[in-house]
């Protein structure tokens, strides 16, 4: 059936607009600040009081504690400019960039080459790709988040929509898109200097296309002047901060751990059908591998401009996968994927030839397959908000499954607790949980801010987001090593018999997630913490035998510390 043209361009504004109504529904659904949200909230009060980007000022050492130098810059322009703190900015401007995402996404299939057939129902297909995106749990779920998940899959969906541009745009606009973009991307996370990289070598292959007429060299220079960014950016951390990578890196990458990563890519994949996605992308790899080679490799040479985003994304899932071991949280960094998911499903769809009826139809079963396990699994636990509910939440779905469907439903659980009990992928309800508990702790920042101002007040914390914040005269020791340059770099350790029981039987000895790193003996008494919040949410100093100088501080942070450990011998 024709739509009438008139009918259509009215039609896509309103797509764009309930898609965007629905989003700000799961916003509101799913709306939650991590713990981890208010270390860079603090690295910006820090800034705009004079002491630069540092979790403790000065005399302690200057440490990269936040994995997100723009979204930074981009909280604290809006303090400045607003008077808005972050705690309350940072999930406005997060749905404000899932939204402008999620418009990026529906802009890709309205400029999709499509088969005739398929062009006819692209309407449909818009509000397919539309509703497969908002209904889809993860990408609701970091809309939200205080942390830049949100900020930083726009960019990297603005560099894709970018690049695949080429052959509409035109060369300036083109040129300028994909640089700043891929820049843009760089500065919000460091997984951003792929982007970077693909566009060098996007930008060395463009002149050698013959259909395109080349640019005068000086201007494309010009163009290709954002990219600069990226390396002025290493080379001002590597002056601040002595590092060429974010302290956080060095917290959080160990050995590599393929057995996390591959069953964190495993329960995304289960957990959203996109069996179903990788079945039809394997059936179009399959019928272009059986032309001739040198076809696909004409193929491939005009066309770096789909080969290298893709590139790009499938290096992105990579490293995670098998060098980190996924994500402390539920599929963040997959969380950028799932509207390129939809878009790429449409061009799956088109590159298999089907009829219109059939790809609608296959597209529907796509989202209905996609639906059910996050869903149930919400159910399960959104009304869940004690930390007792929640500590460690591994909450089985398969009961709620009929029987012919509830081994694919175990297959699900059974992932799910293997990573949840090791700290990977642990869900949204459990973050939230915490956060709310976390307030309760510790005293409101208005009276905690009286606190430290003499400025030797130490103390040392676990979970340091809430407690930084709220503290933010007090020189905080993080005991996990996120914010912490020795701990950071000490190596991984049998945990201490004095945590083992605090942990449930499923975690002790195995290895967590982002939380390994623990403080070489001596180190936290080299600083001789004075202050700790008791119960009731009071806050207690101690006085100390002699003062904190600057000296000792300096010194504590210099120290050899992994010498003094290899001296004292294996731990006990």
């Amino acid at each position: 059936m024709q739509v009438h043209p008139q009918l259509r361009r009215a039609a896509v504004p309103a797509l764009f607009v309930a898609a965007i109504a629905a989003a700000v529904w799961g916003w509101k659904l799913f709306f939650f600040l991590t713990d981890d949200a208010y270390i860079a909230f603090r690295y910006v009060h820090n800034h705009i009081a004079g002491y630069g980007l540092v979790w403790n000022p000065p005399p302690f050492r200057p440490v990269e504690g936040y994995t997100s130098f723009l979204w930074v810059v981009l909280l604290e322009g809006v303090w400045r400019v607003t008077g808005v703190e972050p705690p309350d900015s940072a999930n406005r401007l997060s749905l404000a960039f899932g939204c402008a995402t999620l418009v990026l996404a529906g802009l890709m299939v309205l400029r999709m080459r499509l088969p005739a057939p398929l062009a006819r129902r692209r309407l449909a297909f818009l509000a397919l790709v539309l509703l497969g995106t908002v209904a889809n749990r993860t990408f609701l779920a970091w809309l939200s988040s205080g942390l830049e998940t949100a900020l930083f899959n726009f960019c990297l969906t603005l560099w894709v929509f970018c690049v695949l541009g080429r052959r509409s745009q035109r060369r300036a606009s083109w040129y300028l898109g994909v640089t700043a973009s891929a820049t843009l991307a760089a500065l919000t996370r460091p997984d951003g200097v792929l982007a970077v990289l693909a566009t060098l070598a996007l930008l060395a292959l463009d002149p050698l296309d013959p259909e395109r007429r080349p640019l005068p060299r000086r201007r494309v220079l010009v163009l290709s002047l954002p990219l600069l960014g990226s390396p002025i950016h290493f080379l001002w951390r590597r002056s601040f901060y002595g590092e060429w990578l974010p302290n956080t890196w060095y917290a959080k990458a160990g050995e590599p751990w393929p057995e996390a990563g591959v069953r964190y890519l495993a329960s995304f994949v289960v957990e959203y059908a996109l069996w179903i996605w990788l079945a039809c992308a394997l059936v179009v790899a399959v019928r272009a591998a059986r032309r001739s080679r040198s076809a696909i490799a004409d193929r491939l040479r005009r066309s770096p401009h789909v080969v290298l985003p893709v590139g790009v994304l499938v290096a992105h899932v990579a490293y995670y996968t098998f060098a980190i071991g996924g994500d402390h949280f539920e599929y963040r960094v997959f969380s950028g994927l799932v509207p390129l998911l939809f878009v790429s499903f449409l061009w799956l769809l088109a590159r298999l030839a089907l009829p219109a009826t059939w790809a609608l139809a296959a597209f529907a079963a796509f989202l209905l397959a996609s639906a059910p396990l996050p869903w149930l699994h919400y159910l399960e636990t959104h009304h869940l908000t004690t930390r007792r509910e929640t500590w460690v939440m591994v909450r089985p779905v398969a009961p709620r499954f009929p029987a012919l469907l509830r081994s694919y439903a175990q297959l699900f659980d059974s992932l799910q607790e293997w990573l949840i009990v090791r700290h990977v992928g642990m869900r949204h309800q459990e973050h939230k949980v915490f956060h709310d508990t976390q307030l309760e702790r510790y005293p409101p920042r208005e009276i905690g801010r009286r606190f430290g101002r003499d400025g030797t007040a130490v103390s040392v914390e676990m979970a340091i987001g809430v407690y930084g914040w709220v503290l933010p005269n007090v020189a905080v020791i993080d005991y996990f090593g996120l914010t912490d340059r020795v701990i950071a770099r000490t190596p991984p350790r049998e945990r201490a018999s004095a945590e083992a029981p605090r942990l449930p039987p499923l975690l002790r000895g195995k290895r967590l997630m982002a939380h390994d790193r623990r403080p070489p003996p001596g180190y936290v008494e080299c600083f001789e913490p004075d202050l700790r919040v008791v119960a009731g949410r009071r806050v207690v100093r101690a006085p100390r035998a002699a003062p904190l100088t600057p000296e000792r501080i300096r010194e504590c942070e210099s120290r050899d510390w992994l010498a003094a450990e290899a001296a004292r011998g294996p731990d006990r």
